[in-house]
């Protein structure tokens, strides 16, 4: 493997500012080859502890193929010969009495041999200090480990998402720098759920940025220029914020182009706290951010780490089944900064 295969300038920053943080790091699909060499490359520049949840002869012989000499910081838990077991099922049985929500014994022992329940017990009981998933299973079923055994965090009631895009040659953001929210959870996000992805995409991003995040709540309308409910609710959050948390620097209805270009910005919203220098886009709903970023990514040639889980009472973070090795490294790095930063 290529000793940098990490691209962009933030990214790499990234990449650089984990290497300090050691943590137990869960890995729900530890079968796959493609964790397997993303860790010998992340083994090399950080002293983290990996837990790989999966078939144990499998990750073996995928740890022997990939070469890698020294496990000492490798342990494999296998749901499926695991003397645990019996200890995780009562565990998972309880979180579920606890949300008073009913499950059938065949439906508890399907979870119990489910990886990404497992990391969800091991981030409840303190074996893990955040958990990566989804390269090979989906993420709804990582959503319903987080839900009915992790929970959430305290004051918060829904889970969202959030992506970071790094787009070459690019003077808008961060140097082409963005956190954008919600690319892969809440289809039609109510004023609530709305409010609650702001307050956490400002959180996860002020844990990554080195700036000041500066949110935009963005729509087809800049302050006024069009009407309707959708345009009243991206307001209303705003008002919310800035009651909520004062220093937040947050705007909208706007406009991409006055959310992001300071010209435009001084033409259109003059006033506006952020000057045409956001860097945190909030779209509203998750058709307008799942194309967007995309797009940001296919057509600009952006790199995207995501997706980055808010909400959650620790870090399960998710990535897609489509993934490349450096999708991976990335991803772990990002989960070891949103970690040291929820602590803080």
């Amino acid at each position: 493997m290529e000793k940098k295969i990490i691209k962009g300038i933030f990214f790499n920053e990234i990449l650089k500012r984990s290497g300090n943080i050691t943590k137990r790091i869960a890995f729900s699909d530890g079968n796959d080859i493609r964790l397997i060499n993303a860790l010998n490359y992340f083994m090399n520049i950080n002293g983290s502890s990996f837990i790989l949840i999966g078939n144990e002869n499998e990750i073996f012989n995928k740890i022997k193929e990939v070469g890698i000499k020294n496990t000492d910081n490798f342990s494999i838990m296998d749901p499926k010969n695991s003397n645990r077991f019996e200890e995780f099922r009562e565990i998972i049985k309880s979180a579920f009495a606890q949300r008073n929500k009913q499950i059938t014994d065949e439906q508890l022992d399907i979870n119990t041999h489910n990886n990404s329940y497992w990391a969800a017990v091991l981030l409840k009981n303190n074996e893990a200090d955040c958990a990566i998933g989804g390269t090979i299973s989906s993420t709804a079923e990582l959503m319903r480990a987080v839900i009915n055994v992790l929970g959430l965090l305290p004051g918060k009631k829904f889970l969202s998402g959030s992506a970071f895009v790094e787009i070459p040659d690019c003077i808008f953001g961060l140097n082409g720098v963005f956190c954008v929210t919600d690319p892969a959870i809440i289809p039609e996000p109510t004023e609530d759920q709305l409010l609650d992805m702001a307050l956490s995409s400002y959180e996860i991003a002020k844990s990554v940025f080195k700036q000041e995040p500066r949110i935009a709540m963005l729509s087809y309308s800049t302050w006024g220029s069009a009407s309707s409910e959708e345009i009243d609710k991206i307001r209303n959050v705003v008002e919310r914020v800035r009651a909520l948390r004062p220093e937040i620097k947050i705007d909208g209805e706007l406009q991409f182009d006055a959310a992001i270009v300071p010209e435009v910005a001084k033409i259109k919203v003059p006033t506006s706290v952020l000057e045409g220098k956001a860097n945190v886009l909030v779209f509203p709903n998750l058709n307008a951010t799942n194309i967007s970023y995309k797009i940001m990514q296919r057509l600009a040639k952006a790199e995207v780490c995501g997706t980055v889980i808010q909400g959650a009472a620790k870090p399960f973070n998710d990535l897609s089944r489509g993934c490349l090795v450096q999708d991976i490294i990335l991803l772990i790095a990002m989960t070891l900064l949103q970690t040291k930063g929820m602590e803080r």
